[in-house]
């Protein structure tokens, strides 16, 4: 029986005598070490174990096997009447793993306290319980129960503990030490972002693996800042395990986007003052004829009342023409007025072909003093955005294609038409088309006109994108330089 029970351990079993030989060797022991009984039994212990200390009772010892493989053994020794029983276990594997484990927590280590994001390591097994006790409680549309209840969501951040930082954490959110953090999220979390908060617990129920979305955190000290957001979740839900939340600083990146905005919104405003300054003349002829109108009317008007028998039927039809051209003329101060003034884009729904037509006729003088011919082909569709911009655009669209044919007479084609979901404007000129690379048209500076500022098409490109669409250049189909404008369709090929 002993003798049965000693072959089944499976641990390695050697005895050795007061002389230091082997004299037992159980089959575990061969498969650990790789030395066959026979080879083993009779040998010195050290010539097959290697060194035993003497002085201990149990030990890890790093040994060497038959095939020369390095083994890490686990060790311990009973001694009695000058006999020593060794019982070994092979723990090479576990100990690799515990290895590779350290590595890989050490390089986690390193990658958390390292990055530039802020990182928290959240204990989210709270949260967890509290949902499983509002399922218990006959509630399965978490959704529609955090936009009901906001309490519940901050009482879900109250709930959410805060495992570990790393240093960013510390520094991006004003915190002195790891000693002054808040036990739970909620601090950091200021009443506006709740919803976010909600929105990323929706994502972990619905077994997403991530979320992320921009928002708002507040610091130590209550001020907000703007911040990238993301959530990693567990494989096994909100139920167990840690969550590793990443926060990236992004105010400095929206605050320049803002000035990038006013900045395009100060060129375009310089662009459009310096367009009406050369068509100055334009707008003087423009104003002078129905300030002229009026004049004339007035001298007819006094003429026919001054009689002995005054006119007055002739005298009200006057009177009557004066005020039409007096609104003509505040028409035309109007649209200047819009040109020039610097104010934010007013979108509305706008039909393309009052605004091609608009346009052409603050255009009007200009183009017949250059003997310009322009010719439209416009469906009935709507587009939303703002007039004064979308009329600048084509302003600056058509004077190109003028000047491009420029000392003789220009015939430029207007085009708008509808392509699926998106109105297609096309400005096509006969002049010799386009000699440069067309790309390089909308880069600020760039001009092919030597007394040419280079800014009036990047500004209509800025224009354009601002309203979801996109601007183009090619040469046409039949010669000449082709500008393409694609703006999304309001109501997609809406009748007007």
């Amino acid at each position: 029986m002993t003798d049965r029970l000693f072959h089944l351990i499976r641990d390695a079993v050697v005895l050795w005598g007061a002389d230091g030989r082997i004299t037992a060797w159980n089959p575990a022991a061969s498969t650990i070490y790789g030395w066959p009984a026979a080879q083993a039994i009779g040998a010195p212990v050290g010539d097959i174990l290697g060194p035993v200390p003497a002085d201990k009772a149990d030990a890890v010892l790093e040994r060497r096997g038959a095939d020369g493989r390095t083994l890490m053994v686990q060790a311990t020794w009973s001694r009695a009447g000058g006999e020593t029983l060794e019982v070994g276990r092979d723990i090479t594997a576990r100990r690799q793993i515990e290895d590779r484990l350290k590595r890989s927590e050490l390089r986690y280590s390193s990658l958390f306290q390292a990055m530039a994001a802020a990182f928290w390591e959240l204990d989210f097994s709270p949260v967890g319980e509290l949902l499983r006790d509002l399922k218990a409680q006959g509630v399965a549309d978490f959704p529609r129960y955090f936009n009901e209840h906001p309490e519940f969501v901050r009482e879900m951040m109250r709930r959410t503990r805060v495992v570990d930082v790393n240093e960013t954490t510390l520094s991006m959110f004003g915190i002195g030490s790891r000693d002054d953090l808040a036990a739970s999220v909620e601090p950091y979390w200021p009443e506006t972002s709740t919803a976010v908060y909600a929105a990323a617990v929706k994502a972990a129920v619905g077994r997403r693996s991530h979320y992320m979305t921009e928002t708002r955190l507040r610091r130590q000290d209550g001020g907000e800042f703007d911040v990238l957001f993301t959530a990693a979740f567990p494989h096994e839900g909100l139920v167990q395990g840690a969550l590793l939340v990443g926060v990236i600083d992004i105010s400095e990146r929206l605050a320049a986007q803002a000035d990038l905005r006013r900045l395009r919104d100060e060129f375009a405003h310089a662009a459009r003052v310096s367009m009406l300054g050369e068509l100055a003349a334009s707008i003087a002829h423009e104003v002078n004829q129905p300030l002229a109108a009026i004049s004339t009317n007035a001298a007819a008007s006094l003429r026919w009342l001054s009689r002995d028998a005054p006119e007055v039927a002739r005298a009200v039809e006057l009177v009557s023409r004066i005020g039409a051209d007096a609104q003509r003329a505040a028409d035309v101060i109007s649209r200047v007025r819009g040109m020039a003034a610097k104010r934010s884009a007013a979108h509305e729904a706008l039909s393309i072909g009052e605004v091609i037509d608009e346009t052409l006729l603050f255009l009007r003088d200009e183009l017949q003093g250059r003997h310009a011919e322009v010719t439209v082909s416009a469906e009935p569709l709507t587009v939303h955005g703002d007039r004064t911009q979308l009329q600048q655009v084509l302003v600056n669209l058509i004077m190109n294609a003028v000047q491009a044919v420029s000392p003789a007479a220009a015939r430029v084609r207007i085009t708008a038409k509808g392509q699926g979901e998106e109105l297609e404007i096309g400005v096509t000129d006969d002049g010799p088309g386009l000699m440069v690379d067309p790309d390089s048209l909308f880069t600020s500076f760039y001009s092919t006109k030597p007394e040419g500022m280079g800014l009036g098409l990047p500004i209509c490109r800025s224009i354009i994108e601002a309203h979801g669409g996109r601007i183009s250049a090619c040469n046409g189909p039949d010669g000449g330089a082709m500008f393409v404008i694609r703006l999304p369709v309001d109501g997609a090929h809406t009748k007007v």
